[in-house]
């Protein structure tokens, strides 16, 4: 059987609607970095089968849903339980994103992250914020970095508080405005282990089960909360007007 080929521009054009940020530039780039390994033809363009495409499918996925630096990504390509089966598993979910099975509705307490270990710097890349604008969101205790020594690096939980906070600067706010949202987390998260910490008590595998599925409960029950008190807060700048 033929196997079909792409042309660097045909694979630009099928992943652009997928991938906003794509260019011909950064997959040059990613092959440089040994990520990608496309053949080329007598006159030395590129040739993508699609295998090469599900790799690159791949990559860029972990780099926009999971927030690996490229060291990270190709070490696990390297790896020798790396598989490639149409940039997925072989059941074609993301492994690295469970969701709740029960509810149908993403679990709070999972992130869809895998575990990273990111300097600042490497953070600031990753989350398109200045090192300056790390230091203050660390600064007014957004993020914190993980006690692994002197050097301060960054986990999963980091990069995501990062992103959504480079939105809200992107609109003129600053780390400090977003405090608030730091303090109303707490205290939310304070009346929740209220209501879990006599089943965490318990000790028992039965006990944690419930406080996990309790606390899953709680906490998306207080999102449809948070989310509709915001509403009525600002119905008179959301309201339709004729």
């Amino acid at each position: 059987m033929t196997v079909q080929h792409r042309s660097i521009g045909q694979v630009l054009d099928l992943l652009k609607d997928e991938f906003s940020d794509i260019s011909i530039s950064k997959i040059r780039f990613l092959e440089s970095q040994g990520l990608i390994d496309p053949e080329r033809n007598q006159s030395g363009y590129r040739k993508f089968t699609e295998a090469d495409i599900n790799r690159l499918r791949w990559i860029l996925e972990q780099q926009r849903d999971h927030f690996l630096p490229l060291k990270v990504i190709k070490e696990r390509i390297d790896g020798e339980d790396f598989e490639e089966v149409d940039g997925r598993g072989e059941s074609g979910e993301d492994e690295a994103a469970p969701r709740s099975r029960t509810s149908g509705r993403p679990n709070p307490l999972d992130t869809g992250a895998v575990s990273v270990s990111l300097t600042l710097d490497e953070l600031a890349s990753a989350s398109g914020l200045s090192r300056s604008k790390v230091v203050e969101l660390e600064k007014f205790g957004l993020i914190e970095p993980l006690d692994d020594g002197a050097l301060s690096h960054y986990g999963a939980e980091a990069v995501i508080v990062a992103k959504v906070a480079a939105g809200f600067l992107a609109h003129g706010l600053e780390p400090r405005h977003l405090r608030a949202y730091k303090s109303a987390a707490e205290r939310e998260a304070g009346l929740l282990e209220q209501r879990i910490m006599p089943l965490v008590m318990q000790r028992t595998p039965k006990s944690r089960k419930q406080s996990q599925d309790v606390l899953v409960e709680l906490i998306n029950l207080g999102s449809e909360l948070r989310l509709s008190l915001l509403r009525g807060a600002l119905a008179n700048h959301t309201a339709n007007r004729n």
